[in-house]
């Protein structure tokens, strides 16, 4: 039988299908093939991307809290944050004010509120070796009446070997137990020791460089060559307004500076440092048209310190003393420029003894709060040993005692009331009660 081209034309559309599947099965598998190599890759370009945001994050964001602030290489344990931080920016501080009634005594004066300072800490670690630092103040609560800001210190360190390092910059200097470590939480009462603050500047700093390391596990030390101080900023009550800082200091006469700590056993710190240079700086005083040289007032200082943990109790100790050569040359220069009152003594003296006891344990135990009373006894006279025919100025002959009580409800913050009477030889007696307040971050 002869068969009809029709029947042909259905029989090949019939087997089209089968013979056209085999075509697409082959196609989809390549786009299949071809979306996953596409997704691996959208994969693998992603997690690159993630890692280099977790590097670029590790080196530029803050790091977090440490657990536990503690002091490293000559700083105050919030300043030493950038030590324990890995590559990149550390960013801490502190702040710290009060509130004073200081009409007290027969020098009756306002009672006042401030808010003292507050600093910013930011440091960058370029890598293992190499560390930047530093301390912005910003102090009485701005510029407006007596506020000021300030750069306290920066340091650019290098890390060379935990017994021998460098450090380039503004130094805080290291002497007494609290220029280094000025920190509001780490030490007692609303405000430092006088000792530490007319003998032994506070916080001072000058520009210079020098060296710091630790010696096994007990001895440690820094030394340091800065600027030298400025014989016109000082008076009769001391030193307050001799440092320079780096604020376009004086750099004809250097100085010298070295401390070093002993650590027998753990919670004790025997140490003591040492500062000598000229004060003079190649300087001249116009008086009255005529041009007289500043004298070269090489002015030396020494101390001794030791602080003692154990336990809840703390005990600190410190003796201060100081040297001013020229300084019957200089306070004829200052009588001659028509004041009377800075009579440069030949010699400082100070000290002054501290104890506290945390006696929160006692009433509850486990907290990380504490609650310490304590006590102060300071001793001054920064007119020891006056030139011959200059009187001393026994206002600054001074027995000073400072009892209070301060309270943590964390390591961080701390407030502080203490009551400070001020018994001198001119019976200028000007007590006050103060309630401060800090923390550190």
């Amino acid at each position: 039988m002869k068969r009809s081209p029709l029947w042909l034309c259905l029989a090949l559309a019939a087997l089209l299908p089968s013979l056209a599947a085999p075509v697409r099965a082959d196609e989809a598998a390549d786009r299949d093939r071809a979306r996953d190599d596409e997704i691996a890759q959208l994969k693998q370009q992603l997690a690159t991307v993630v890692g280099e945001l977790e590097a670029l994050r590790a080196q530029l964001a803050a790091p977090e809290q440490p657990t536990e602030l503690t002091s490293q290489n000559g700083f105050g344990p919030a300043a030493s944050k950038i030590y324990q931080a890995g590559k990149g920016v550390s960013i801490g501080g502190y702040l710290e004010g009060h509130y004073g009634i200081q009409n007290l005594g027969n020098a009756p004066q306002p009672n006042q509120m401030n808010l003292d300072r507050e600093v910013l800490y930011l440091g960058y670690k370029f890598n293992d070796w190499i560390t930047w630092n530093s301390e912005l103040e910003f102090e009485n609560g701005g510029t407006e009446r007596n506020g000021s800001v300030s750069v306290e210190f920066s340091t650019l360190d290098f890390l060379l070997d935990p017994r021998f390092n460098a450090r380039v910059g503004v130094l805080l200097l290291p002497m007494g137990i609290t220029n280094e470590v000025h920190e509001p939480p780490f030490y007692y009462s609303t405000f430092r020791a006088a000792v530490e603050t007319q003998i032994i500047p506070g916080t001072w700093a000058e520009y210079g460089a020098g060296f710091f390391g630790k010696l096994g596990e007990s001895l440690s030390y820094r030394v340091y060559v800065v600027d030298g101080m400025n014989a016109l900023g000082y008076n009769s009550a001391g030193f307050v307004d001799g440092p320079q800082g780096a604020s376009e200091a004086r750099a004809n006469d250097l100085a010298f500076v070295g401390r070093v700590d002993y650590q027998p056993f753990e919670g004790l710190n025997i140490g003591g440092s040492y500062y000598t240079g000229g004060a003079g700086q190649n300087q001249k005083l116009d008086i009255g048209g005529t041009e007289f040289n500043v004298p070269k007032a090489k002015t030396t200082i020494w101390e001794l310190h030791s602080t003692y943990h154990w336990r809840g109790l703390t005990a600190n100790a410190l003796y201060a003393q100081s040297h001013v050569a020229d300084a019957g040359q200089l306070s004829e220069l200052f009588t001659l420029n028509g004041n009377d009152e800075p009579v440069i003594s030949y010699r400082q003296l100070g000290g002054y003894m501290e104890v506290a006891y945390d006696v929160m344990p006692l009433i509850k135990s486990g907290s990380e709060m504490s609650l310490e009373p304590f006590f102060r006894w300071e001793y001054l006279d920064t007119q020891n040993d006056v030139p011959f025919g200059f009187a001393a100025d026994r206002a600054w002959k001074q027995r000073i005692w400072v009892p209070g009580i301060q309270w943590k409800p964390i390591p961080n913050i701390v407030f502080k009331l203490d009551y400070r009477n001020v018994d001198d030889f001119a019976h200028k007696q000007n007590d006050s009660i103060d309630l401060g307040f800090g923390l550190v971050f």
